[in-house]
């Protein structure tokens, strides 16, 4: 069973405040006969609704240690405790809509006290509309774009120097990254961010642009026979200025990979245009792009053409690193460059080991 520990450092600043004190959780795992010089790191990135404590991640993160003899790696992102459900909401319609819907006996239970509510309408055949409530902030909030991808680049390299520091022998060209919607997005975007540090990433379902910088995001939850509808509007709406830098048309456009990146999407995904991403992606070197049409679900790798494809994650990994059992990144590493995206252009510095990120104004 492999070695499995949790590391804390300072997170990388917020780049949006240039303001500092945030902690960065990384959970690893290292294969239970150690490392060698073959050893490789490999970083899980969860999307929406997954999380660094989520099973089956802990599952993929022992897992995959020993199978591949890879360092695992996930970390606690920038916003992404606000990625998940709530408990806390207000409601769209005046209450007294709902209250209509229920007894006399119910209604005044309820008007007695308001804690009651969820345990009452729970018995009914009722439809909720709410807003989410969400304790984002400017100091944490879920940008979707460069504060996670520059949280995942941290991880990786703080498990490096972890490495190196205890004489662990590790296979530096060899960094792999698997995500799943948001998260695959994150390591595309990451990728472009530092073009040598991946060798291989598996993207699951990313979209060209976060939905959710326009959109608002909807979470359905089951109560008893009550449904009750969350809409999360997330405050990236609002902050994020250069949205179209988020777009991968921007990020890929005149962009030399280096890494090989297999990508899946299925042609029923009501979130990600199958044309529109293989336009934005479909031009670049060491690329798989592969759409997954009702053929090609076996209920064992892909059980829809749905977003996410309902995949097995731990068969969908076997399944691409398949493809490509080992390549090697061609870009040559930097230790300080400008990023261009779209007129937002951000340095980078990996003068003193962790790389640091800012935003150069034009």
């Amino acid at each position: 069973m492999s070695y499995n520990d949790t590391l804390k450092i300072p997170a990388h600043y917020n780049i949006y405040t240039g303001v500092n004190g945030r902690e960065l959780r990384i959970d690893y795992s290292i294969p239970q006969k150690g490392t060698n010089a073959d050893t490789g790191i490999f970083i899980f990135v969860p999307g929406f609704g997954g999380h660094i404590d989520s099973k089956i991640y802990k599952k993929m993160r022992e897992h995959f240690a020993e199978k591949y003899n890879v360092v695992t790696v996930q970390c606690d992102y920038f916003g992404s405790r606000f990625m998940q459900s709530s408990d806390s909401f207000r409601l769209k319609n005046d209450i007294n809509i709902v209250l209509n819907q229920l007894t006399l006996e119910d209604q005044l239970i309820v008007k007695n006290d308001t804690s009651t509510f969820i345990n009452i309408i729970s018995k009914y055949n009722i439809n909720l509309p709410v807003h989410a409530v969400i304790d984002e902030s400017i100091d944490e909030f879920v940008d979707m774009g460069y504060m996670q991808s520059i949280d995942v680049i941290t991880a990786i390299e703080a498990i490096k120097i972890l490495l190196s520091e205890n004489s662990l022998e590790f296979d530096e060209g060899r960094i792999l990254g698997f995500g799943q919607s948001q998260g695959a997005y994150i390591l595309l975007l990451a990728n472009r961010l530092v073009p040598h540090l991946f060798s291989q990433i598996i993207d699951n379902a990313a979209w060209v642009e976060p939905q959710y910088l326009y959109n608002n995001r909807s979470l359905i939850n089951s109560v008893g026979n009550a449904i009750i509808t969350f809409e999360f509007e997330y405050l990236a709406k609002r902050v994020v200025n250069n949205k179209k830098s988020l777009s991968l048309h921007n990020i890929y456009n005149g962009f030399e990979n280096g890494s090989f990146i297999y990508s899946c999407l299925g042609v029923t995904d009501v979130l990600v245009d199958v044309q529109d991403k293989e336009r934005a992606i479909g031009h670049i070197k060491n690329l798989e792009f592969e759409v997954i049409d009702n053929k090609d679900v076996d209920g064992t790798i892909f059980k829809s053409t749905n977003h996410g494809l309902d995949a097995d994650f731990i068969n969908l990994i076997d399944y691409a690193l398949a493809k490509k059992t080992f390549h090697r990144n061609t870009n040559m590493k930097q230790f300080k460059y400008i990023v261009n995206i779209s007129k937002t252009k951000l340095s980078v510095d990996y003068s003193n080991g962790l790389p640091i990120f800012q935003f150069v104004n034009s």
